[in-house]
């Protein structure tokens, strides 16, 4: 394992880098809107916070006034929770405003390697918790939230709703001397209602080794290079993987089989899930650096899931 100082370099180097190429990302027309404001939430004991940035629907202010709720998406972008930031994903949260009449809240969650696991997790939560606590002011109805995220952030979109559930349990559990604490937690939760998540090429196993999820991918030279992997991973969870048997079949994306797997355990359990594939499109298939890229065939797709969100915020 690197050290951490020299993680901490890489990560600084490549986040420069991943601004320059959202920059042209976003110059293809039409220009995303930035977002209309943003809240910081309270300092963790280094003095570091997250920060929600909002995307308002543009009668927001006047429906606010007269008492109207908007349902909320809460956003976690991408990067291999090392680099990446809160307006990565402004094109999909552009669309979900227009498309759904719904709040996005998008989070700048901490990144590794500064602030390795559960943080990122952690500050998800805490996310969920503020804007629970804060759904009147700001107008939310927060018993119609649906969680998204893209790679990393499409983790997050899985995992903070069970750190949240285990956050819940351990505070009731230890509510001894903690009552005013505990109560506080719960009054934030009681009308908090995850109706929906929106996974975009999630990383989801991480038993799974990167050389097994290379070698399984049909075009290994549109994978994550090893050298994006190996910081993520030791960045982030450094941990031990398992070696496991070749498989017969292959993969476009290397996180695709792991996706599938977790289509199936979830269908399994009774719940109800659409899975999408695109062909032979490498990872963040969505996030091209080209100006001249087709936007229109991405938008198509965004635009899909925007209708399955409405129709959920709608039930």
């Amino acid at each position: 394992m690197g050290s951490r100082w020299w993680l901490h370099v890489q990560a600084v180097v490549w986040r420069f880098l991943m601004r320059i190429g959202m920059s042209l990302h976003d110059l293809t027309p039409p220009r995303c809107p930035s977002p209309s404001f943003t809240r910081t939430l309270p300092s963790d004991a280094h003095g570091n916070s997250a920060v929600i940035h909002f995307y308002l629907p543009p009668d927001y202010h006047a429906q606010k006034r007269l008492g109207h709720r908007f349902p909320v998406l809460v956003n976690f972008h991408g990067g291999g929770f090392t680099l990446g930031c809160a307006t990565d994903d402004s094109r999909w949260t552009t669309m979900v405003v227009r498309e759904v009449d719904a709040v996005v809240a998008s989070v700048s969650y901490r990144r590794a390697p500064e602030n390795p696991f559960p943080a990122a997790v952690d500050d998800g939560v805490d996310a969920l918790l503020y804007l629970a606590a804060n759904a009147g002011d700001l107008g939310l109805d927060v018993s119609r939230v649906a969680l998204s995220g893209f790679s990393a952030g499409g983790n997050l979109a899985v995992t903070v709703p069970l750190r949240l559930h285990s956050r819940l349990s351990s505070e009731i559990k230890e509510h001894f001397g903690r009552a005013e604490s505990t109560q506080r937690l719960v009054d934030q939760t009681n009308e908090l209602n995850i109706v929906g998540i929106f996974a975009w090429y999630p990383i989801l196993d991480f038993l799974e080794s990167r050389d097994h999820r290379r070698a399984m991918s049909i075009m290994p030279d549109k994978t994550l290079p090893a050298f994006f992997t190996t910081l993520f991973d030791e960045a982030y969870l450094p941990i031990s993987t398992i070696a496991r048997p070749p498989l017969r079949r292959r993969c476009w994306d290397m996180l695709m089989k792991e996706g599938q797997t977790f289509v199936r355990r979830l269908e399994g359990l009774g719940k109800r899930v659409r899975a999408m594939m695109i062909e032979k499109a490498c990872h963040a298939w969505d996030k091209s650096a080209n100006p001249f890229r087709d936007q229109d065939s991405v938008d198509v797709l965004y635009r899909e899931s925007c209708a399955e969100m409405k129709a959920i915020f709608d039930r």
